[in-house]
């Protein structure tokens, strides 16, 4: 092609006419100038389908957390009430002072029960990494990273200091002080002294409302998870009509 063009260029010197070759030269320089667009018109898609397929892939990733996360935070929620009802239940037993059962025991274990968060975010941290300007969607973009770096961040840090300021404080004595360990159970040691110490009651009625406050802090979490897997389903088209 090259060859071809020196040629023509060469013919038109040779014949001396000067107008003609600038007019071709002008010519040839737009044809460079269209084939030059064009290649970066096709490497600019090329680049734009390659980070599209990357994008897709990490949302799909993303979707498997988020689920993990779902059913995670409903189980935590439903174990949070199961503790709520067997705080009930101990504080209801206690103060109509009614006899011990060793039925009981397993009530007495779940009144002291917290439960950790566990939250995934593998995929997150991949769009991270990569840029989140990856993700194309300004809305999606910024409902991932509120939920990650806010919701969830809050989350935990909120789980973790409603744990830590009674556990070791309030919380390990009175369990030394009335109960031992028998498999996964707590047998009191004296259940009448147990029966006569306040304190006791109220450290549980306070653990009581840890966990009012845990299952309202997972639901908010629970609430803005789905909203981010519709959401997620809807950019990807995944959607059922």
């Amino acid at each position: 092609m090259l060859k071809f063009f020196r040629t023509i260029r060469r013919k038109l010197i040779d014949k001396g006419n000067l107008k003609r070759y600038l007019i071709y030269t002008i010519g040839e320089i737009f044809l460079v100038m269209i084939g030059i667009l064009l290649a970066l018109q096709v490497n600019n898609w090329n680049e734009n389908n390659k980070d599209r397929k990357v994008e897709n892939k990490l949302l799909i990733e993303l979707k498997e957390n988020l689920n993990f996360n779902q059913n995670r935070l409903q189980d935590e929620i439903l174990k949070e009430h199961s503790s709520i009802k067997s705080i009930n239940l101990v504080v209801e037993h206690i103060d109509n002072r009614k006899p011990y059962h060793d039925s009981l025991d397993t009530y007495f274990r779940q009144a002291f029960r917290a439960y950790d968060i566990v939250i995934s975010s593998s995929a997150f941290e991949a769009i991270k990494s990569k840029g989140f300007e990856l993700i194309q969607s300004d809305s999606l973009r910024k409902e991932i990273v509120g939920l990650y770096d806010e919701t969830y961040s809050n989350l935990i840090s909120e789980t973790v200091r409603l744990e830590n300021q009674f556990w070791s404080s309030s919380v390990l004595p009175i369990w030394h002080t009335h109960f031992r360990m028998i498999g996964n159970t707590l047998k009191p040691v004296d259940y009448e002294a147990l029966l006569n110490d306040k304190t006791y009651i109220n450290m549980i009625t306070n653990r009581r409302h840890l966990r009012e406050v845990a299952i309202q802090n997972k639901s908010e979490s629970l609430l803005r998870t789905e909203f981010l897997l519709t959401h997620i389903d809807n950019y990807l088209g995944l959607t059922e009509n």
